[in-house]
C-alpha cells in the first residue's frame, strides 16, 4: 500500500463516496488506469480553461511565448484528448452566454478593484493544524480563483457548469445572491426570477460583498462547501474563521430556438462556512489521516481489521484485469469503476 502525500477535495470526496476507489486510486502498489473524462465534466475543464484565461489577460494584458494562462494551454491540460473537438466550440457557447449575462463584468469589476492581484488556477499545499491535532493534516488544494476585494474581504472563487449535458436541463440550486439570463430577448423571453435574489436569500452588505447571510454555503451544497474550506484553510484562513466562498453556477435547459441550443442562466452564490461545519470537517479529514498512516487495518471501517487488510491485497491485484487485450474486457473495467458524484 502506499502512503499518499496530502488529502484534497477530491480525495476526500471519493473516500465519502466510494472506500475502494479511494484505495484504487490512491493507495494501490499498481493504480489501475485512470476512468475517462466524461463530457459532462469536460465542458466544466473547458469552461474553466475560457475563464480563466480571459480574466487573467484582461486584468494584466500578458501573452507572451510561454504563457501559462493561455486558453490552449489550459484548455489541454484540462480537457482529454478525446473530448476537445466536442468541448471546444460547447464551451465557447457557455462562455459566450456567461459574458451575455453579466456575470463576468460584474466579477471582473471586483478583480480590478482588488488591493492587489487576483490569483488563477494555482496549486497550494498547507499542513492545516488545529488543537484537535497539533500535528496538522497537510492539505492539497487547486483554488480557481482567490483575491482579496478593495474592502479587503478574502474570497475564494470557483465556477460550476451542471446539466449542459442533461436532456431535461437543471434548474438553479435555491439560495444564489443574483440569477442572470445568458440570453437575450431574441432568444427567448427573460425568465422570471431574473436579476434578483432567491426567494429565501438574506443579503447582507459585508464591505463591497452582498452576502447571502439566511444560509450557510454547506446548507445549499455541502461538496462545495467541503471543497472551499479545504480552500481556505490552505491559503491561511484560520479553521472556524468568516471568509466568504463563492460560485458562480452555470445551469441550462433545452432551447427550441435553433441558434440557441441551450438556455443558459448564471446563479451566483457568496456565502460564508459556518464555524461548526468547519470543526467537523477538520476532524473528519484529521480521522481520515489517522487510518491511512495506521496502514491496510483501518482502510475499512465496516470490516474487522483481518478482513480489511485481505481486501486492500484483493484490490492490489485489481490491475490485472487491464492487462489483456480483449476490448471487451476493457469496457467492462471501465463501465463499473464509472465516475460517482465526487
Amino acid at each position: 500500500m502506499r502512503s499518499p502525500k496530502y488529502l484534497s477535495p477530491t480525495s476526500i470526496g471519493v473516500w465519502l463516496n466510494d472506500r475502494e476507489e479511494f484505495y484504487l486510486q490512491y493507495l494501490a502498489d499498481i493504480r489501475p488506469p485512470k476512468i475517462p473524462q466524461t463530457q459532462p465534466m469536460s465542458i466544466g475543464s473547458s469552461f474553466d480553461a475560457r475563464v480563466k484565461s480571459f480574466l487573467y489577460h484582461a486584468l494584466y494584458e500578458y501573452y507572451g511565448p510561454n504563457d501559462e494562462f493561455s486558453f490552449d494551454t489550459i484548455f489541454e491540460a484540462q480537457v482529454e484528448p478525446h473530448n476537445r473537438d466536442w468541448a471546444l466550440p460547447h464551451s465557447k457557447y457557455v462562455f459566450d452566454c456567461y459574458k451575455k449575462s453579466g456575470a463576468l463584468a460584474d466579477l471582473l469589476l471586483q478583480l480590478q478593484n482588488a488591493v492587489k492581484d487576483a490569483r488563477f488556477e494555482f496549486t497550494v499545499e498547507a499542513r492545516v493544524q488545529h488543537e484537535i491535532n497539533l500535528a496538522g493534516v497537510p492539505l492539497l488544494g487547486k483554488p480557481d480563483l482567490h483575491y482579496i476585494s478593495a474592502m479587503e474581504n478574502h474570497v475564494t472563487h470557483d465556477w460550476k457548469v451542471n446539466g449542459y449535458c442533461s436532456k431535461r436541463g437543471v434548474s438553479p440550486t435555491p439560495g444564489y445572491v443574483n440569477l442572470r439570463d445568458g440570453y437575450g430577448p431574441g432568444d427567448a423571453a427573460p425568465s422570471r426570477t431574473a436579476n434578483r435574489p432567491h426567494k429565501d436569500a438574506q443579503l447582507v452588505r459585508v464591505g463591497d460583498i452582498d452576502i447571502n447571510v439566511s444560509s450557510w454555503l454547506e446548507d445549499i451544497n455541502e461538496q462545495w462547501a467541503r471543497q472551499l474550506c479545504i480552500y481556505g484553510w490552505v491559503l491561511g484562513e484560520p479553521i472556524g474563521s468568516n471568509f466568504i466562498v463563492g460560485i458562480e453556477q452555470i445551469v441550462s435547459r433545452p432551447s427550441d430556438f435553433d441558434d440557441c441550443p441551450r438556455l443558459v442562466r448564471v446563479a451566483s452564490f457568496r456565502n460564508r462556512i459556518s464555524p461548526d461545519f468547519q470543526h467537523k470537517l477538520y476532524k473528519l479529514i484529521t480521522e481520515i489521516w489517522r487510518r491511512l498512516e495506521e496502514g491496510p487495518q483501518a482502510i475499512f471501517d465496516d470490516m474487522t481489521p483481518a478482513e480489511s487488510c485481505e481486501r486492500c491485497h484483493t484490490l492490489d491485484q485489481y490491475h490485472k484485469a487491464y492487462e489483456g487485450d480483449d476490448p471487451k474486457d476493457k469496457w467492462f473495467n471501465e463501465v463499473t469503476r464509472e465516475h460517482k458524484g465526487w
